[in-house]
């Protein structure tokens, strides 16, 4: 039997201030207060310290010596190549999952779906981002390759970040997105392969298209 070792402040830290702000608690660019946070989360300074070092090296933060520590920004060209590299990675998680977990994979994809639709349905958006996020990380928990996992972790954050920045503004991006999903494993059930690459370039591409339309505007994706 496995002991858990209990996290240290600074984990704690690290993981409420992640899901803040994938959860959209924080602006894209707003300035991260140590002091308030430390407040909020009832201890010092220095573990709050700690743990926006550890989130600026999963790019969610960026550190300005003398100025402070801010919500990452991304660029029309940082989202360009997230996709592209997400696009990639998300291919090849697919198809290991489906050779080494098969049925295990898709009974987990099958509860995902079902729980986004039971969420899109009562307007949640949060809830449902959250779980769109679960879908895609089910590509790499099952596909058995831990090197195509951390791969994968690099980028992690920031895109259900900004998953979740547009899935806020746009209702029809959502139900869309949710057919797609749908698509996508029914096609893996199938063996379809050619619907599952086609389905989920159009919905990693139709990401990136909103994400840089946002962007070209005066407040993006805010």
């Amino acid at each position: 039997m496995q002991i858990e070792t209990p996290k240290t402040l600074t984990e704690i830290v690290v993981e409420r201030l992640r899901q803040a702000i994938i959860d959209g608690h924080f602006a894209f660019g707003e300035n991260i207060s140590e002091d308030k946070l430390a407040t909020a989360f009832g201890v010092s300074r220095s573990p709050v310290r700690d743990a926006l070092n550890a989130l600026q090296f999963t790019g969610l933060v960026t550190i300005k010596p003398k100025r402070g520590s801010f919500v990452f920004v991304p660029t029309a060209e940082e989202v360009g190549e997230i996709c592209d590299y997400r696009l990639m990675l998300e291919r090849e998680a697919l198809r290991l999952s489906m050779d080494a977990d098969r049925e295990r994979f898709l009974a987990a994809l099958d509860d995902a779906v079902a729980r986004m639709r039971e969420r899109m349905l009562a307007a949640d958006e949060i809830g449902y981002v959250r779980i769109d996020t679960e879908f895609h990380n089910l590509f790499f928990d099952h596909c058995g390759n831990s090197l195509v996992q951390n791969a994968f972790h690099l980028v992690e954050a920031r895109i259900a970040t900004i998953r979740t920045a547009l899935n806020a503004r746009f209702k029809q991006r959502r139900e869309d997105s949710f057919d797609q999903h749908v698509a996508i494993v029914e096609g893996l059930r199938q063996g379809d392969w050619a619907t599952v690459n086609d389905v989920l370039g159009k919905h990693i591409t139709s990401i990136r298209a909103d994400a840089i339309d946002e962007l070209s505007r005066t407040d993006p994706l805010a």
